[in-house]
Order: structure tokens, then C-alpha cells, then sequence
């Protein structure tokens, strides 16, 4: 989901999404399965089974979801035109690196680009929930503060994990020290700035507060504990982080088409997509089955380095659409199907 700056216009009698159930259960409380699995992997429960239902079940299908809303959609396809065949492009880059000798790094920039897309749907979320609030306040603090925690782990725990050897560079330790300690003071100054709009009587944004006070002790828990793994560790973290990430886009997903495609003048037209969003049992079997046959199973069945690298392609033809779909600024048929106008 992208990170769109939202306007902030007519009031809101609530400061949820969709609701306080439903966003405590989907878009905070989802969180809590993403601990409950870091704490078995801890535990030493076996990665396999975690791997597979996350794959098959969860993460790989909200990749896939995104289709219910692009390529599916009559409009959409029509509205995005040319963007919609950036899949090309996408699945030759892996295999154009590999051919190049540059398979490690490519695995790295993919992962990175992994995570910064995580990032960005979290920051979506509180900019939805600002405007929800109508909170027109910190919006460069709790930008910074929130990306910070959220890639200054990863970026820790590559550099630890793939480029070890720069720690044999004195400058690099200590620019490390700089900026944990940049980083302690940019938190610090969050904390502090939440006290003093509460002592000068500012609304508090307790929905931002909580995602907040959930997302940012998981990253940190997550490549922490994704250091101390081994060669596995960048798929542990992913499973752990991707779970919470995929329960929000799942719900956010479906919240969208449901309330958009049940508008008789996108329904009528939309043909697939439409029909999908009828029911959440259509939605949720097109994106698994899509997943299993396009992608998942695909993948598992050849040990090619070539086809694999280029399987990430359909992810990043994911991040790509996910950066345009989900702009809320000039798209009032968005803002209408998130119930934001």
C-alpha cells in the first residue's frame, strides 16, 4: 500500500478505518500471530509447516490479490493501461542479474525492496488513521520515526549477514554507533512529542499509537532474532514480518472491493473482479489458487536459478501496482471505496 500523503477534509465521527473490531482484529491485532510464530520459531517448532502456510495460505496470495483489482478489472485494465505489461520487465531483471554474475546482490535489493514495500503500507496505514482523526499534526516525525524502525533493522542485519567483511573497517562500526544513536534520539523525541500533546491537550491518536506500539517491537524482535539464524534468517524474517503485513493488505483488499465493486457504476462494467467480490470465499480462492498454479508450486518444482530470480518479478509487479492503486490523493473513487469522503 502506498505511502500517499492524504488530505485531510470533512470530519469523522470515528477514528477507525473500518471499525474498532475490525481494525483491532486486522490491521493492529493481526500483529500477535506474527509474534505468537516468532515465539515458536524461537521455541525450535520447524520452519517447514510455518513456511508452507505462509506461502501457499497467506503471503503469497496477497500478491495475487492485487489482481482482483487490476487485471481482473475491465476499468482498472482500461484506467492503467501500458503500466499493467511492467510485468515484463519485472520477471527479466532476475534472470538478466543472474546471466550477469550478480545473483547475491540481486537477492539483496529483491529482499530490500521486500521490506521498504512493508514499510510503506504501514506508513499507509497511519496516514489513514490520521486522516481518520484529522490529525494534521508530526507529520515528518512519525514519517522518519516510523521508517526508521522499520529499515534500519533490515539494513543492520544485511550488512551483518551478507557484507560481514565491513566490519573489519573501523569507519563502518562507528557509523553504526552514529546512527543507533541518531535513531535513539529521533525515538526519544516520538515519545516525548506524544507527552506533550497530551499535557497540552491534543487529541490523541490512539490507533496510530497502537500500530506503532506493535510494528516497530516486531521488526526490531524479528532481524534481531533473524541474526542469530544463519543462512535461513532472511526467510524467517520474512515469514514473521510478512504474516502481519499480508493480514492488513488481505483485509484492506477486501474492505475496497467489496464497498467499490458494489457500486452499480463500477459492478456493472468491472466483469471478473466484480464477480470475485461478491463473496470473500471468491476473492480469497481466486488469489490462493492464482498463487498456487502461477507461482508457489511453479517455483518448488524446478532448482533453476534462472526461473527463480525471475519468479520475483511477479512481486515486483505487486509493489509497482501497490504504488499507483492505492493513492488516495486525486482518486475520489478510491477515497469513496475506503470510506474516507
Amino acid at each position: 500500500m502506498s505511502a500517499q500523503s492524504i488530505p485531510l477534509q470533512s470530519p469523522r465521527q470515528a477514528n477507525w478505518i473500518i471499525s474498532g473490531r475490525e481494525d483491532l482484529t486486522w490491521f493492529i491485532g493481526s500483529s500477535l500471530v506474527s509474534y505468537a510464530v516468532l515465539g515458536l520459531m524461537v521455541a525450535g517448532f520447524p520452519i517447514t509447516p510455518l513456511y508452507v502456510i505462509w506461502l501457499f495460505g497467506i503471503d503469497g496470495p496477497h500478491v495475487w490479490a492485487t489482481a482482483t483489482r487490476t487485471y481482473l478489472d475491465n476499468n482498472e485494465r482500461r484506467r492503467l493501461g501500458s503500466l499493467l505489461w511492467v510485468v515484463v520487465p519485472a520477471i527479466l531483471v532476475g534472470p538478466a542479474m543472474v546471466a550477469a554474475g550478480a545473483e547475491s546482490l540481486f537477492y539483496v535489493l529483491a529482499i530490500a525492496w521486500l521490506h521498504y514495500h512493508i514499510a510503506k503500507q504501514h506508513f499507509g496505514f497511519v496516514m489513514l488513521y490520521k486522516h481518520k482523526a484529522r490529525d494534521r499534526h508530526d507529520y515528518l516525525l512519525d514519517r522518519w520515526f516510523l521508517l526508521a524502525s522499520l529499515m534500519l533493522p533490515f539494513a543492520r542485519f544485511i550488512v551483518k549477514g551478507a557484507y560481514t567483511n565491513l566490519y573489519a573497517v573501523p569507519l563502518v562500526g562507528n557509523l553504526e554507533t552514529l546512527v543507533l544513536a541518531a535513531y535513539g534520539v529521533l525515538a526519544l523525541a516520538f515519545v516525548v512529542r506524544q507527552f506533550q500533546k497530551w499535557k497540552d491537550g491534543i487529541s490523541v491518536n490512539a490507533p496510530k499509537l497502537m500500530l506503532f506500539a506493535v510494528v516497530v517491537p516486531l521488526q526490531w524482535l524479528a532481524f534481531g532474532y533473524a541474526a542469530t539464524t544463519g543462512s535461513d534468517g532472511a526467510i524467517r524474517a520474512g515469514i514473521v514480518l510478512g504474516l502481519f503485513h499480508s493480514f492488513q493488505y488481505h483485509r484492506l483488499m477486501w474492505f475496497h472491493n467489496r464497498n467499490h465493486y458494489s457500486d452499480p457504476r463500477f459492478g456493472a462494467s468491472a466483469g471478473l473482479a466484480a464477480t470475485l467480490a461478491r463473496r470473500f470465499v471468491y476473492y480469497f480462492a481466486a488469489a490462493v489458487l492464482l498463487n498456487a498454479a502461477l507461482a508457489a508450486l511453479p517455483t518448488h518444482w524446478t532448482m533453476n536459478s534462472f526461473v527463480k530470480a525471475a519468479y520475483w518479478g511477479i512481486a515486483f509487479t505487486h509493489y509497482i501496482l501497490d504504488s499507483r492503486i492505492w493513492r488516495v490523493r486525486g482518486n475520489k473513487d478510491l477515497a469513496t471505496a475506503l470510506r474516507l469522503t
